[in-house]
């Protein structure tokens, strides 16, 4: 992979700085409107229920009859190999396309009766890239918001095989209480402490498959499994759309319930996340859009800051190596230098 040889920083031998930079305070996203409209299909038109039958919500789509897999570990899908990445920072899975400076917006909807619920997941694809156990990753800056207020900020290390398989390699998961940095227990990377990736979005989906490891990591207690339920379902909606030859994969864990099912359109990518419960949270994409040039450099200095408090606090993650700069697209040059300028003040 041809990774460019620039850093962020000022100096000369390409080595990151940032530990003495006051991170920016992120501004506050508004809610969805909550006149948003809930025209929920909630089974096959052929197959409706009654007008009087109570109100599954709005996750019925996302979550079809279909038992559940059973509760025991998985292998790996494949065997993770250097050799079998190329290009592996370039998110192009017809699943999960994420390039550079992509940005989506998920909001939590409720399972039992489709109300809004104050709760917004954002993710961004950075300009970044991250080398774990040998492969390059994406790195993806996850947002958890709640009441208008952010409770979790993440790192995210995803990579995409030659096959189009989209692995898992990492994360670092910092907690935010009261605007501050609260530490990152669940922080993993793979090879490291026994921590194994994983397949996040097949790239040759089968429902036949039997269930494969999402992510691993003993030291934290962590085991995720996935399974793949359909491969082109339709009739799968959200608030205001329907998404046909949607793939909808299960995560599960032999160790914690209840499972999360994943609803991925053809050339969107993620467009609902629900948990397998009555009194849980389905999340809804409600909007994805390509960023400014300024709001990219905005999340990449939130990623690279996020990565300084990173070396101090997790064991984990000390050793890795810095992030690099790798995005080909027109504004990527533009967004590398003015990085490069803030950290020259």
């Amino acid at each position: 992979m041809g990774i460019s040889t620039h850093r962020f920083t000022a100096e000369e031998d390409g080595t990151m700085h940032t530990h003495h930079t006051r991170p920016q305070r992120t501004p506050r996203r508004a809610l969805a409107a909550a006149a948003l409209a809930i025209t929920i299909t909630l089974t096959p038109a052929a197959a409706q229920a009654s007008p009087h039958a109570a109100d599954p919500g709005p996750a019925a789509t996302v979550l079809p009859p279909a038992a559940t897999a059973e509760p025991s570990p998985c292998p790996p899908l494949h065997r993770l190999r250097q050799r079998d990445f190329g290009d592996s920072a370039d998110l192009d899975n017809v699943h999960q396309p994420l390039r550079p400076g992509t940005e989506i917006t998920l909001q939590a909807v409720a399972n039992d009766g489709g109300a809004l619920l104050p709760h917004v997941v954002v993710i961004t694809a950075t300009d970044l890239v991250k080398q774990i156990d040998g492969v390059w990753t994406r790195v993806l800056w996850q947002q958890d918001w709640r009441d208008g207020t952010a409770v979790e900020s993440a790192l995210i290390l995803q990579a995409q095989d030659k096959r189009g398989n989209v692995w898992q390699l990492g994360e670092y998961p910092e907690l935010v209480e009261n605007e501050l940095p609260a530490g990152a227990p669940g922080a993993w990377i793979a090879g490291v402490a026994g921590a194994r990736a994983g397949v996040v979005v097949p790239g040759d989906p089968d429902r036949d498959e039997p269930p494969y490891l999402r992510a691993e990591a003993p030291g934290i207690g962590l085991l995720r499994c996935g399974y793949v339920v359909d491969t082109a379902a339709d009739e799968v909606c959200a608030p205001t759309i329907c998404y046909d030859d949607v793939l909808i994969v299960e995560e599960f864990s032999p160790l914690l319930a209840p499972p999360v099912r994943r609803a991925y359109a053809p050339g969107i990518g993620l467009i609902a996340a629900a948990q397998a419960n009555s009194d849980g949270e389905t999340l809804f994409l409600s909007g994805r859009r390509g960023l400014t040039i300024a709001e990219r450099l905005a999340a990449d200095w939130e990623a690279v800051q996020l990565e300084d408090r990173a070396y101090e606090t997790s064991e984990v993650y000390a050793d890795t190596s810095p992030m690099r700069f790798h995005a080909g697209d027109g504004d990527a040059e533009a967004v590398r230098q003015l990085m490069a300028d803030r950290l020259r003040l």
